[in-house]
């Protein structure tokens, strides 16, 4: 039987520093952040990540931020004003690269064999890297139930164009009491897939390959998101199936993994409003496993709140987790090694 992986964790970022591996990574790595939304004030703490950046450059690496656009409207649709924000948010300490472009037109299609998604659209700045560390504010979301490791991976690094498919199972729709009949759409599809009739966008659904260009460039907000269209659990696995292809980019060998729990809300960080935590902060997880350390965090946080963390929605928060261990990304059963308790073992079934 293969030893359970181990999950590692510390409320000091030193000591989490101090235990990674940095034999995994290459010369040329991404640190996959989510910046938060403007507004939001509960994202991961830039000097945990600074840390990190500061540890691998002293190592001689070249280290960079790296995010998708986002597929609503917002501060982070397109890349100048997604870049402007972290700023504002206190990532400025590094070169920041947008991997799907100005509006989210750089992407590339990734095979998945036997999945939901497939294929997958993936940002295709990721390929200049060579590893990745993923450094992920652990907290709640409405639709996929938490935002972990696979969510930072998956639904982040998707295109704008990928998070649309992760989303929904249809094409975007013009809300025609929002449009203005300005063309800007038309302007800016690539595949001909909408036109104006009677002063109104239209979208020609056999054109429309789901890009939702049309969606960042639209200046009324007309064209909207369906967000019903795909089911919890039909979001959860494509997420997964997102993240398997993001494994053929960097693979998992590659990865280094690490969850912060502090400031761990119910709802996620694409919020535009101040959230407050739910429960005092637990620490922060260092693994190389990626259902392990999900898995912990899930625990921890259903622990430390007293089952609070696992009625924050309606979804059962196992079903991710499940998928990915049935296709092989990791294990569920793992042990827990507090670095602050000097020989502490904790294992977590």
């Amino acid at each position: 039987m293969a030893p359970k992986p181990v999950v590692y964790l510390s409320k000091d970022i030193a000591k989490i520093v101090d235990k990674i591996d940095y034999s995994r990574l290459g010369e040329n790595v991404a640190i996959k952040v989510h910046f938060g939304e403007k507004g939001c004030v509960t994202f991961t703490n830039p000097a945990i990540v600074k840390a990190v950046y500061d540890r691998l450059v002293s190592l001689g690496k070249k280290a960079t931020l790296v995010e998708c656009n986002v597929l609503y409207r917002g501060a982070r649709t397109n890349r100048t004003d997604h870049i402007k924000t972290a700023k504002e948010h206190g990532f400025d300490f590094a070169s920041i690269d947008i991997l799907d472009g100005e509006k989210g037109e750089e992407f590339i299609e990734v095979p998945v064999e036997n999945g939901l998604a497939n294929p997958v659209k993936i940002g295709k700045g990721l390929t200049k890297y060579d590893s990745m560390i993923v450094l992920t504010h652990f907290k709640g979301h409405s639709l996929a139930g938490y935002g972990g490791v696979f969510k930072n991976i998956g639904m982040g690094l998707g295109s704008r164009a990928g998070k649309l498919h992760m989303h929904s199972d249809v094409k975007p729709f013009v809300d025609k009491e929002k449009c203005v009949g300005c063309g800007v759409c038309v302007k800016n599809c690539d595949f001909g897939g909408l036109f104006i009739k009677n002063a109104k966008a239209e979208i020609d659904k056999e054109k429309c390959v789901g890009c939702a260009m049309c969606i960042a460039v639209c200046p009324q907000g007309a064209i909207q998101i369906p967000w019903t269209g795909s089911t919890s659990e039909n979001l959860q696995k494509k997420i997964v199936d997102y993240t398997r292809g993001v494994i053929k980019i960097i693979p998992k060998e590659k990865m280094v993994l690490v969850n912060v729990l502090q400031n761990i809300t119910s709802r996620c960080d694409c919020v535009e409003e101040k959230q407050e935590p739910m429960m005092e902060d637990i620490g922060i997880l260092l693994a190389t496993d990626m259902v392990a350390i999900d898995k912990a965090s899930l625990d921890l946080a259903i622990k430390h709140s007293a089952g609070k963390f696992d009625n924050i929605n309606s979804v059962d928060k196992n079903i991710l987790i499940n998928y990915a261990s049935e296709k092989g990304l990791g294990a569920k059963n793992y042990n827990l090694v507090n670095l602050d308790k000097v020989g502490s073992k904790e294992k977590t079934l």
